[in-house]
């Protein structure tokens, strides 16, 4: 149980990221953050694919992140970036997100400590993800 629970949660948490990326790019203007959005978010797509599989190897049940988490994280973003689209506050905006992916990813690896050893490794592979992507979008703040 806790292997199911814990490649739901890592398959939501890349959801949300998947989620957000588009809303930010379309603010962009700067072609150095929406390429590095870019490539983020081909990264994030490869790692949901490999959990997906995992979870349909084992014939596990994906769950869908919550319907009116998604449109509430939608308009939060479109309302910050509206207010302020330079790429410093559009950076913040993705580092505070890929942080907060980063300690529920870690979170939930402790939480499903009994998990497949494959599922632990995929979720601290997640955290390492967030923590190169939150490198990466430094150098616009």
């Amino acid at each position: 149980m806790d292997n199911e629970q814990l490649l739901n949660r890592m398959q939501q948490n890349i959801q949300m990221v998947l989620e957000t990326i588009p809303e930010i790019q379309k603010n962009a203007s700067d072609h150095g953050l929406k390429s590095d959005l870019a490539s983020q978010e081909s990264l994030y797509r490869d790692f949901l694919s490999r959990i997906r599989k995992t979870m349909d190897d084992n014939g596990y049940e994906i769950d869908s992140v919550n319907e009116f988490l998604k449109l509430y994280s939608e308009w939060m973003t479109k309302i910050k970036a509206m207010t302020d689209n330079s790429a410093s506050h559009l950076a913040e905006l993705c580092i505070e997100g890929y942080t907060m992916g980063m300690v529920k990813a870690l979170q939930d690896r402790h939480q499903f400590s009994n998990a497949a050893r494959e599922s632990l490794a995929l979720a601290l592979e997640l955290a390492d993800q967030h923590q190169k992507s939150i490198e990466c979008l430094k150098q616009y703040l």
